[in-house]
């Protein structure tokens, strides 16, 4: 998405002077009122929220959802994603079970929702786990993920995969 969509999307829900970031990554875009003072997000997962009116107010004409490809940029983090009804929650575990891993998560983490990992025993072997394949391979080949939570602790809390139409 790109920063004009998000403008045009805050002043569609009365912020008169557009939007603004606070930051550097996809959770500080906010609207910003004719005083001067910033949108809120309170718990920040609510920006999820926004973003898919932004995007149900560009695609008009189709069922669309927020979809969140990166933390690390602002507004070109943000997709609308065809949205055509819910999978279910990936199963990370499995996923690194196929290859012969186990799922480990890395306390470590900016972001807790990015946390997992598949290991093998030794830690001499890791790999990032593409949620998008796990979704895919799980259910279908149309099936996306979606991060709707970066700050969930759980995969539960994190993620989900939808089906596309």
């Amino acid at each position: 998405m790109s920063q004009q969509t998000f403008d045009a999307a805050c002043k569609e829900e009365g912020y008169a002077r557009g939007v603004t970031t606070v930051g550097t990554d996809a959770y500080s875009i906010r609207c910003v009122n004719e005083d001067g003072s910033l949108q809120t997000f309170r718990p920040p997962e609510e920006i999820h929220d926004f973003v898919a009116r932004a995007c149900q107010g560009t695609y008009t004409d189709t069922r669309v959802t927020d979809r969140l490809a990166t933390m690390g940029r602002t507004y070109s983090a943000w997709e609308c994603a065809d949205y055509g009804s819910y999978a279910g929650t990936p199963d990370l575990k499995k996923w690194c079970e196929s290859k012969g891993l186990t799922l480990v998560s890395a306390s470590s983490a900016k972001y807790s929702a990015y946390q997992w990992f598949c290991a093998n025993s030794s830690g001499t072997t890791v790999e990032g786990i593409p949620v998008d394949d796990v979704c895919a391979s799980q259910f279908d080949e149309s099936a996306l993920d979606r991060v709707f939570n970066v700050y969930g602790k759980t995969v539960e809390d994190a993620w989900d995969c939808f089906y596309t139409r």
